[in-house]
């Protein structure tokens, strides 16, 4: 296949795809607040209908929807999967944004709103690098498959029932995952694998309804009750505290190490663009790195009690709740990890805390040496014309677990984000440039795929 011909095509239609991630980026979707979420799995399915693409949705007894498209190549039995989400996090704080989260507005380059990087201009570039191929040469290569999720951004709390009941749809060779980029310096950064998270809250409660603060000498406080219960979590150097919480954490082979050594971290250029003096307990290059990547966390996302408004009010809170979430690595598993939060609690006399689990991945990785980690590496330095940075194991987390231990096939991240996208933040955007760069790397990855 002539990729030439390919090239022109996406470069003559830039603006029409362009286009598209803005109308899919001006509908909301936050699944944490069920926003939009089943409009815009409608829009998915339309999207890829209007290319080609044979559709289904797959809806489990509850959660939202999964919207699945095909397209079967002619010359071929070889399979690519694309896992992508829909839905996006929420938007807040809307103070801090310079545009309106669901504009799509274009400045200086860039595509702004919530999910123009995660991952909804990931998903628009792989669906445009299929049509591309359709377009200018009639056929795909390889039969290709994407699997929309719709409910990432909070654990995929719903999906494993759907992946074992559906699992015919999801067989692949090999699949890219959601999310990646280039680093400051242009390098296609590749994730071979995700850490697993368990996200959970601790409540506490007090009397039937807030009282005057005066009454404190003789009325509990549930804000102080669960500040002593996360004492027992975590000491000043990091440590998590529960019993047990790093015995199945699996040691860095030889291999993992070696690679380390070439990821560049750009420590200056991220303290700089958050204005950190140092990094935890200054910890630096090598060691950074790894703590990184392979220490697991346990982290206090937000905490809920009494009256947060301006100014003061006199006042006892009857309940508290903190959200936390626990990073985790090979070999811990999210069951193991929440049991043992419940007994060190309770053998510490706070059992009386309650804790409600929510989403939970587990920790996955492809083999660094795999043949398809090999090719994707390959192909994004043709396209990329620099050497790509191999990360063994993401930071981050989602359900690659489910398609890599489960159905069995090797699974690499690459994307077309950039660093200073503001992921998960205020005025997330995505660069025009790296949005049809990244089709390109996709339309050249499906085509070798197939040699």
């Amino acid at each position: 296949m002539s990729l030439e011909k390919v090239y022109k095509y996406i470069y003559v239609h830039t603006d029409d795809f362009v286009k598209d991630l803005i109308r899919l980026v001006k509908q909301p979707s936050v699944s944490a607040k069920g926003e939009g979420t089943e409009t815009c799995a409608k829009l998915v399915e339309k999207m890829m209908q209007e290319i080609g693409l044979a559709t289904k949705i797959f809806k489990g007894e509850k959660g939202n929807t999964v919207v699945y498209g095909e397209k079967l190549s002619k010359k071929s039995n070889k399979t690519l999967l694309f896992y992508d989400h829909y839905d996006v996090q929420p938007p807040e704080p809307l103070e801090k944004w310079t545009h309106e989260p669901f504009s799509g507005k274009i400045l200086r380059g860039r595509i702004y709103g919530r999910g123009a990087s995660d991952n909804k201009g990931n998903f628009v570039s792989r669906l445009k690098a299929v049509q591309a191929l359709l377009e200018a040469a009639g056929n795909l290569p390889v039969n290709v498959k994407f699997f929309v999720d719709g409910e990432e951004e909070i654990g995929s709390p719903n999906l494993e029932p759907i992946i074992k009941k559906y699992k015919k749809y999801f067989s692949a060779d090999a699949a890219i995952w959601e999310f990646g980029g280039t680093d400051r310096r242009g390098r296609p950064n590749l994730y071979l694998g995700l850490k697993g998270v368990l996200s959970v809250d601790i409540k506490a409660s007090g009397a039937s309804k807030d009282v005057h603060s005066a009454n404190a000498p003789l009325i509990p406080n549930p804000a102080w009750r669960l500040i002593w219960g996360l004492n027992l979590l975590k000491d000043t150097k990091e440590k998590v505290l529960i019993k047990d919480f790093y015995k199945n954490v699996r040691l860095l082979s030889t291999e993992e190490i070696e690679c380390l050594k070439h990821i560049p971290l750009e420590e200056e250029e991220t303290k700089k663009e958050l204005k950190l003096k140092k990094f935890l307990h200054n910890k630096t290059g090598l060691e950074a790195l790894q703590a990184l990547l392979y220490q697991p966390t346990c982290t206090i996302n937000g905490f809920i009690s009494g009256y947060t408004g301006e100014g003061s009010k006199t006042v006892l809170p009857h309940e508290a709740t903190v959200k936390l979430d626990f990073r985790l690595v090979p070999d811990q598993t999210s069951i193991e990890i929440y049991q043992k939060l419940v007994r060190h609690l309770k053998r510490h006399g706070f059992g009386d805390l309650k804790i409600v689990k929510h989403g939970s991945t587990e920790p996955t990785r492809t083999p660094i040496d795999n043949p398809f980690v090999k090719l994707v590496t390959k192909t994004a330095e043709r396209v990329y014309k620099k050497r790509a940075v191999i990360y063994p194991i993401s930071a981050g987390s989602g359900p690659m677990h489910l398609f890599r231990n489960f159905l069995g096939y090797p699974i690499v991240s690459a994307g077309c984000s950039h660093p200073e996208a503001n992921t998960h933040a205020p005025n997330e955007n995505l660069k025009i440039d790296s949005f049809i760069t990244g089709t390109k790397f996709i339309a050249t990855l499906i085509n070798h795929f197939a040699q």
